[in-house]
């Protein structure tokens, strides 16, 4: 791959991590549960999120359920990381609630790895201890990105398909989009489809009108309220033969974040032929689900007279939605961004 990464941050704020009782096992990054059946004052499942932030401070907690809360006059705690010095941990203990959040601080330079809290149950004014172990997930980092074809070589009359691939550390999501140096123009690839490893893919078309120079491949990286941000150089290419023969196309598509598994919920978009509405124009809508290799086809939909579709579907399980507008001999093909539905 020609071009430059350049590894940036954009913003930073928020937390993710994981919590486990003693002799529970852990678990990957970001919100876990575990059971904390072998301590005295907790029970139940335990929900905690926590990381190590790239540069600035991040807020870490833990919710915990109490045993027989109505006893329970006080708590109070302190975690210590990996060979640094204990700092404390407050919970918000709330009459006639049955469970605490303690909330403590991560910083750029602390470890990550297992970290030993201690929450401290007072009942009859008697104080006692509760040993856990939180695992603390590292830095989330963009590894690296790559755009194939590179360069991307245009050719009249036909649209040519073009793969990024970006490969992260503990991210929770990738979006990407490629944009021109020279020009306004630019392709929103959305949310790049998770696949193992670290590796998230996505895939659009550039037609013959797309302006060749130098374009920018723009990556961003989040777990939690923190985002990471990287860049790369590539190279477009004009058509051997001259001016453009097609027009250009933009799909736009829309989809709720979260949707109760079994409901129904609509896709739904626009789609522009030059920058004017494309009418009666059908597209194919795709699926994939979390962690498949391949989308498969859902359903069709047709523009209306202002270039907009709309198709509802019943949500059965997390996965990505794109959609496509096929090209014609005499505008390209075109292809939404990804969004991913988080069915719950």
């Amino acid at each position: 791959m020609t071009g430059r990464a350049r590894s940036l941050l954009a913003a930073v704020t928020g937390a993710a991590m994981l919590l486990t009782g003693t002799g529970v096992p852990s678990a990957q990054a970001g919100t876990r549960y575990g059971q904390v059946s072998t301590v005295p004052d907790f029970t139940g499942e335990v929900q905690a999120v926590a990381y190590v932030p790239a540069h600035a401070d991040a807020e870490a907690r833990a919710t915990l359920k109490l045993r027989d809360p109505a006893t329970v006059e006080r708590v109070t705690g302190w975690i210590v990381p990996p060979g640094k010095q204990r700092r404390r941990v407050t919970f918000d203990l709330r009459p006639g609630s049955a469970t605490v959040t303690g909330k403590w601080t991560v910083a750029p330079g602390d470890p990550a790895g297992a970290w030993r809290l201690t929450a401290e149950v007072t009942r009859g004014g008697a104080p006692r201890a509760n040993d856990l172990t939180v695992q603390v997930a590292a830095r989330q980092a963009i590894t690296g990105a790559t755009v194939s074809p590179s360069p991307v070589k245009l050719v009249r009359g036909k649209d040519v398909k073009v793969s990024v691939e970006v490969k992260v550390k503990g991210s929770e999501t990738v979006t990407a989009k490629l944009v021109a140096e020279s020009s306004t123009a630019y392709y929103d690839l959305g949310t790049l489809s998770r696949e193992s490893n670290g590796v998230h893919r996505g895939v659009t078309y550039f037609g013959d009108h797309s302006p060749p120079g130098e374009w920018t491949l723009q990556v961003h990286a989040t777990r939690g309220g923190e985002t990471l941000r990287s860049l790369l150089s590539f190279t477009v290419t004009k058509p051997a033969a001259g001016t453009p023969a097609k027009a250009g196309a933009r799909v736009t598509v829309g989809v709720p974040k979260r949707v109760g598994k079994g409901r129904w919920f609509r896709v739904h978009g626009k789609v522009y032929r030059d920058g004017r509405p494309y009418k009666r124009k059908k597209v194919r809508i795709f699926f994939k689900a979390v962690g498949a290799a391949k989308y498969r086809l859902a359903g069709y939909a047709t523009t209306n007279s202002t270039g907009r579709y709309t198709r509802s579907f019943k949500a059965r399980r997390d996965g990505y939605y794109q959609v496509k507008s096929a090209g014609t001999s005499r505008t390209s093909a075109a292809l939404s961004p990804q969004r991913l539905v988080d069915v719950r």
